[in-house]
């Protein structure tokens, strides 16, 4: 093998035998198995003559909650690197990076517009869900991305994160239009045991299966649960990325070149609990961080730039780079919340944090994960590959594009129409996806977008931004954060209260740290975008519940997938009921307003949070907005903080908000 040096960091240039990966002994240890299965795949390949496809190969990286501020690129100016990420820098310099690709400040949301070239407020998935609900994920007669690629000859291949739903083996990604997965279908899970995570305020602070009967295991392949992957992960202490690289590199040892690919690739990184093999978190760059959860995040980050490092260069090896577009994009901003518990230092998988949500940094935007501020929406992205035109590689885009329009852009360049018959026929709003591809090639600089429909509280046209209620995580980070502070100042203890509206202009020559708020100076504008974001709340929608014969979950989880998440309608002997239509979404008239108070339960499906002086105001809200049917009055705030959070769920009986003092308005409406 050659060493090839440059500005960024040292290359290792093995030759055709072995795959020309990405190596090197002080930063990278690829499984040796791994280098085996490529050696030899690619050895009986040498023969194959590698002619160019007629259309790109597509690989899309989804990286999850992935900071503005962790990566070199966006950390020129800092006082000091704290990561190193010469492979993600060395794309961005051969490529674009794009400073205004919008996403929606929770998972859930975002994977399902990417999948359905939809917003989030009309995708039918508005908010987080969880994969054991039937109402979470993509709608059930949605046609996806991979589906409208695979008709006209893509080979489409998922791994990692899906996120999008589980309740049937339609919900799956092979019943999304993808030929194979290897995925998980929740938010996170353990890397060296697949274990599923829970959540920040989980209980489930064990991460081995052994300890605790009763936990599931996440970790599907195509059809079935991926039980070998993940007893090798948890016996053989493999890292699940390296399970997520091992699969990518079979499948573009076995694909032939002269067939376009889409490769979807969502990485488990950096979701919590976050995790890192231990050698990455001693190196001296990261063990020198003063704050376990930065320096477990940062772990993470380099961990993911060697993974990409080798992706691609396999890529190139293959002879298929040069016809690749490459888009990378964060899901939404990264986390902000309080510093959580983390673990004791293990040789093999170092320190695990597992609570709290902490450790990515947003500089300099404002927020972050959960909050409509930039920090939160403005996703830290990229396109590369050699299929770019070369006049635009090593540029900077400033126009406007949001993740559900890679939907219409990889459509128009596959040649495929992007409308969606199917989803139209049942109520389903259309499809919003916009084709981008001639802002990215360069044919014309202005983005067709010329107005972005983020949520019920946020509408962004061109350069100016509107935002409304009350906009958690209000403050902003510094170049290092957390820090030492960081356990009694944290971003998500800042409320800002946007009432009517607070106005920033977030353009290019604008404000897009959201310092200045312009709603004064600006009423006019002010005025217009308020009305404007009332016409796009009556056209919001969240998905009627799969109307099909299902079976209870954990009983399939343990019973039948013998520990594992998997789909828990429409299998075994129940036979399947056709989906139920989506009914027009359309203002309802209220029914009845009731109210409950005390604790017990809090409603899920969060469509807005406004700012109320009381239980009536509260619930006189709700019934103006077309899509509540519960809302719940947070009287335990003191005065000025007081919220009414407006919801879309069935409330059964009983049904009470979670905090003392606070109050739930049941509308009577049917979701």
């Amino acid at each position: 093998m050659l060493a090839q040096t440059s500005k960024h960091s040292t290359y290792v240039q093995f030759t055709v035998v072995h795959a020309g990966l990405y190596r090197n002994s002080d930063r990278f240890r690829f499984p040796m198995r791994a280098i085996a299965m490529i050696a030899g795949l690619v050895a009986g390949l040498l023969g194959v003559v590698v002619g160019a496809a007629p259309k790109p190969h597509i690989l899309m990286v989804i990286v999850d909650d992935f900071g503005f501020a962790n990566t070199g690129y966006h950390r020129q100016n800092a006082s000091t690197p704290e990561v190193s990420t010469p492979a993600m820098d060395g794309l961005v310099e051969e490529g674009i990076l794009l400073m205004r690709h919008y996403v929606h400040p929770e998972c859930t949301p975002s994977r399902v517009a990417f999948q359905t070239g939809r917003l989030p407020m009309h995708s039918g998935q508005p908010g987080l869900c969880s994969p054991t609900s039937v109402d979470c994920g993509i709608p059930y007669n949605a046609t996806t991305i991979a589906t409208k690629l695979a008709s006209v000859g893509y080979k489409t291949h998922h791994v990692g994160k899906w996120d999008a739903g589980m309740a049937t083996p339609t919900h799956t990604p092979v019943g999304r239009g993808f030929q194979s997965s290897l995925n998980y279908f929740g938010h996170g899970n353990y890397q060296w045991s697949e274990t599923e995570w829970g959540g920040a305020g989980s209980a489930n602070k064990v991460p081995d299966p052994t300890q605790n009967p009763a936990l599931i295991r996440d970790l599907w392949d195509s059809h079935k649960p991926a039980y070998i992957q993940a007893n090798a992960s948890y016996d053989n202490k493999i890292y699940e990325e390296s399970l997520f690289l091992e699969r990518m590199t079979a499948i573009l040892a076995d694909h032939n070149p002269s067939d376009p690919l889409f490769l979807n690739y969502c990485a488990r990184i950096a979701h919590y609990p976050i995790q890192a093999p231990a050698e990455y978190q001693k190196r001296p760059n990261i063990a020198s961080i003063d704050v376990p959860h930065r320096l477990v995040y940062h772990a993470q980050i380099e961990y993911l730039d060697d993974q990409l490092g080798n992706l691609t260069n396999i890529f190139k090896t293959r002879g298929m780079w040069d016809n690749t577009l490459m888009i990378l994009t964060s899901d939404n901003g990264g986390y902000t919340k309080a510093l959580g518990e983390c673990t004791e230092f293990d040789p093999v998988k170092g320190v695990t944090c597992m609570s709290g949500e902490a450790g990515a940094n947003n500089y300099p935007l404002r927020g972050g994960k959960y909050s409509f501020f930039e920090g939160g929406i403005r996703s830290n992205s990229f396109v590369s590959g050699g299929f770019l035109p070369s006049a635009v590689r090593g540029t900077t885009l400033h126009g406007v594009l949001h993740i559900a329009d890679h939907y219409a852009t990889f459509c128009g360049l596959a040649g495929v129409d992007v409308t969606d018959p199917s989803g139209d026929a049942t109520g389903i709003p259309p499809v919003d996806s916009l084709d981008m591809w001639p802002m990215i090639s360069g044919q014309n600089l202005t983005s067709p977008r010329a107005e972005l429909f983020i949520s019920t509280s946020c509408l962004i046209q061109g350069d100016w931004k509107l935002l409304t209620g009350f906009v958690s995580s209000a403050s902003w980070p510094g170049p290092i954060y957390p820090n030492a502070s960081s356990s009694d100042n944290y971003l998500s203890m800042y409320t800002a209260k946007c009432n009517p509206g607070c106005l920033y202009n977030v353009g290019v020559d604008g404000d897009m740290t959201e310092h200045n708020d312009l709603a004064t100076a600006e009423p006019t504008r002010l005025q217009a975008m308020l009305q404007r974001l009332s016409e796009l709340v009556e056209w919001t929608n969240k998905s009627t519940p799969y109307d099909a014969s299902c079976q209870k979950g954990n009983t399939v989880f343990h019973n039948v997938y013998k520990g594992f998440y998997g789909p828990f309608c429409e299998i075994g002997t129940l036979p399947p009921t056709p989906s139920r239509p989506t009914p027009p979404y359309h203002p309802t008239p209220n029914k009845s307003c009731t109210y409950r108070s005390n604790s017990g339960l809090r409603p899920v499906n969060l469509l807005a949070r406004t700012s109320a002086t009381s239980e009536t105001d509260c619930c006189k809200q709700c019934i103006s907005n077309p899509r509540c049917t519960n809302a719940v009055f947070q009287n335990w705030y003191p005065e000025e903080r007081r919220t009414c959070n407006m919801h879309s769920f069935t409330a059964a009986p009983g049904t009470f908000a979670v905090q003392i003092n606070s109050t739930v308005c049941l509308t009577g409406r049917p979701v």
